[in-house]
């Protein structure tokens, strides 16, 4: 079974983003679990009527059967949504042309207004769709640099600028220091001042393996050090940035892990239990919608309920844009500690998206139960049934007036208590 919510992952968020967020998810858990058994959606009555089985001739089940089956293939492919071809760019009509054909079509579906305007600042922006999927890869790749640049690490840019171009890559190479001079001469002079120590160390080791042949080479080592440092004191390279003492490095990561682990367990709380709540109004809706006349045992009830929610769920899960709405919503409640308001928002938008889909599935669902329904009863009558038969139990089937008075008058299959209690 599909569960969309449960395919919500755990953010990579800074541990700094986490802090305190134990104690602000209280509220909110406290909240999800408050009594909510008796919530249901409410459908319009005009839609997923459905007239049950044995209540119509057949040609009127087919074309229900053919009806149904037709609405949920085109939702179906409705929630797929369009190929890329079909959304290439066209000339855009105006909505003084679209209004003077259809007057009232902004007026009836207000989402269509916004839908046009909207279409229109993204196509300034992106011309076509795979522009617009470059632009968001790019943008997901530049984040994930930024986060590696701002912890002092830039491999991810040299190694990108080597596998994408080798002339590039020997270009930044060359042009790093002269670079590095202009933005900051004393980060300048202290990687050169730490390439020479390290020049002069290996020096020094080498004089040393080299014995008395290799003093020559020590006392270099040590005149480059006076030189470049201006003392015969030699002080071994180190980092420009500020040393982090690695006890209190120690505890700090000790902390931030439990904050997330903290932050991971409210976010896991709170996804479960929407998932549960959500469920609960939608397995009520249907169990209320889905035999309005009573026609169904309690067993085939459970199962065309069963059967139901699940497709509904499959059909949410394959909208894209349904998705991407609500990763969105997500990001809105992680960055609000999961606060009540935001959860709930979480759990309309995807009630409001079940609402729009109930009526073609608790339809389909209930007249598959009822089809089948409907064969199983016509079968229990006919088994039910008493056939007719020339001798019925405990009667007699000696004639109404007359006696028998020889071997010829007694009926066939009479027994001889029957000619006895007649005479």
């Amino acid at each position: 079974m599909s569960r969309l919510f449960n395919n919500i992952q755990y953010p990579l968020y800074s541990p700094d983003d986490a802090l305190g967020a134990g104690e602000d998810n209280l509220e909110t858990l406290e909240l999800l679990n408050e009594e909510e058994a008796d919530e249901t959606i409410e459908l319009d009555p005009a839609k997923g009527k459905s007239t049950e089985v044995g209540e119509t001739d057949e040609e009127t089940e087919e074309s229900d059967e053919t009806e149904e089956v037709d609405e949920l293939k085109e939702i179906e492919e409705e929630l797929e949504g369009p190929k890329e071809e079909d959304l290439e760019l066209t000339t855009p009509v105006r909505r003084k042309e679209i209004l003077a054909k259809y007057p009232k079509l902004f007026k009836d579906f207000p989402y269509l207004e916004k839908a046009y305007y909207r279409e229109q600042q993204f196509t300034e922006t992106f011309p076509t769709i795979n522009d617009a999927k470059v632009a968001a890869e790019k943008s997901r790749i530049l984040d994930g640099v930024e986060s590696q640049v701002m912890n002092g690490d830039i491999s991810t840019v040299l190694q990108a600028a080597k596998n994408e171009n080798q002339e590039a890559f020997y270009k930044i190479a060359d042009n790093y220091l002269p670079t590095l001079k202009k933005v900051d001469q004393q980060a300048y002079y202290h990687v050169l001042g730490n390439v020479i120590k390290d020049t002069i160390i290996t020096m020094v080791k080498e004089g040393r393996n080299l014995g008395e042949q290799g003093a020559p080479l020590t006392a270099a080592a040590n005149v480059l050090n006076q030189f470049v440092f201006g003392s015969q004191t030699f002080t071994p390279p180190k980092g420009l940035s500020r040393p982090v003492n690695p006890d209190e490095q120690s505890r700090r990561q000790q902390f931030q892990q439990e904050e997330q682990n903290r932050f991971r367990g409210a976010f896991e709380s709170t996804r479960d239990d929407l998932q549960t709540k959500a469920d609960n109004v939608l397995k009520s809706t249907i169990s209320q919608h889905i035999d309005p006349k009573g026609s169904m045992t309690d067993y085939v009830k459970g199962h065309a309920v069963k059967e139901a929610h699940e497709t509904l769920e499959n059909l949410i899960a394959k909208d894209r844009n349904f998705r991407g709405l609500l990763d969105r919503l997500w990001e809105k409640a992680y960055e609000r500690r999961f606060d009540k308001e935001s959860t709930d928002r979480i759990k309309s938008a995807y009630l409001s998206k079940a609402k729009t889909l109930l009526p073609s599935v608790i339809k389909t669902a209930r007249n598959n139960a009822l089809k089948g329904l409907g064969r199983s009863s016509r079968d229990e009558v006919l088994e039910l049934t008493p056939k007719k038969s020339p001798t019925a139990t405990g009667k007699s089937t000696a004639p109404s007036s007359g006696k028998i008075r020889k071997a010829s008058d007694i009926p066939k299959n009479m027994s001889t208590l029957d000619v006895l209690m007649g005479d």
